[in-house]
């Protein structure tokens, strides 16, 4: 998922810390857009048929089916091609490792229209619709990891995955978790501070992967680069992956608008404008420490 898995345990043992390690892992294998024989891939590259999958990755598509509805659309199936087309096919982590989509064409379907069978555990991608894990990968295996360190046995847990966060049970010193939110122009340094007891956390920025004049957050308005007033977003949700989901939508909306939608979904985000004014919703502050 190009991106380093950090994990704190409460009441674990070295049993569990494995087993967690290698869920994660295993989800990467399955996930990967850079992996040709991953579970993602082997759906993308064969549209329009029905695919065996497993019962992560049928989360995973029901995961970002969800986020397609929440975000009106913004969450999109329609953006792997231009993604490619704009430079981002490489794995930051392995430039070995590059996204072969040799499906890509240009359709009017959707990710509304990707087809789950939960019965037969398949998964039906329509042609020009892929499923890229990404963002909503590294939230949705945030919330897995920590289901499974609390099923084994752990009081509690939080999983940092690049930017996201999830948090289950007991924290450290059985206050709650805290979580710094680091300034965009300047990772050393925090610009707010959230006390979570569980949920997710997610925070996107377009300042994270950049070629050229481009990033990798691509509005499926435009299909380019988003283009909006926001830097940096941070989300809290009732889990990692729709927050993450949620984190992309402000930062593809003005801020005004993006925390207009927060307020209407109940749930809490803080958006750092171009001026780095900060930005928060009306249900910020009762998270904030």
């Amino acid at each position: 998922m190009g991106t380093s898995f950090f994990c704190i345990f409460v009441g674990a043992n070295q049993t569990i810390c494995d087993a967690v390690y290698n869920l994660a892992n295993d989800l990467e294998a399955k996930w990967s857009r850079f992996l040709p024989e991953s579970e993602v891939m082997r759906v993308n590259n064969n549209p329009d048929v029905s695919h065996q999958v497993s019962d992560a990755t049928l989360r995973l598509v029901s995961e970002m089916k969800l986020g397609f509805e929440l975000t009106q659309g913004l969450f999109s199936g329609k953006v792997l091609g231009e993604l490619i087309e704009t430079g981002f096919a490489t794995s930051r982590s392995n430039p070995e490792n590059v996204t072969t989509w040799n499906a890509n064409e240009k359709s009017s379907a959707e990710l509304s229209e990707v087809e789950i069978d939960l019965v037969a555990k398949t998964v039906t991608v329509p042609r020009g619709v892929a499923i890229d894990a990404g963002g909503i990968g590294k939230g949705l295996a945030a919330d897995l990891m920590s289901d499974y360190a609390m099923q084994l046995g752990a009081m509690g847990v939080a999983i940092f995955a690049g930017g996201d966060v999830a948090i289950k049970g007991m924290s450290v010193d059985a206050t709650g978790w805290r979580v710094d939110i680091s300034d965009p122009n300047d990772v050393t340094e925090f610009i707010a501070s959230v006390e979570l007891s569980r949920g997710g956390l997610a925070t996107s920025s377009p300042m994270g992967w950049n070629i050229g004049k481009s990033h990798h957050i691509i509005d499926p308005r435009t299909l380019k680069s988003s283009t909006s007033n926001v830097i940096q977003a941070t989300v809290i949700a009732q889990n990692a992956s729709q927050a993450e989901v949620l984190a992309k939508m402000c930062v593809i909306l003005q801020a005004s608008e993006g925390l207009a939608r927060i307020n209407e979904l109940g749930v809490a985000a803080l958006l750092v404008d171009e001026k780095n004014q900060v930005h928060t919703s009306e249900n910020w502050e009762t998270y904030s420490c």
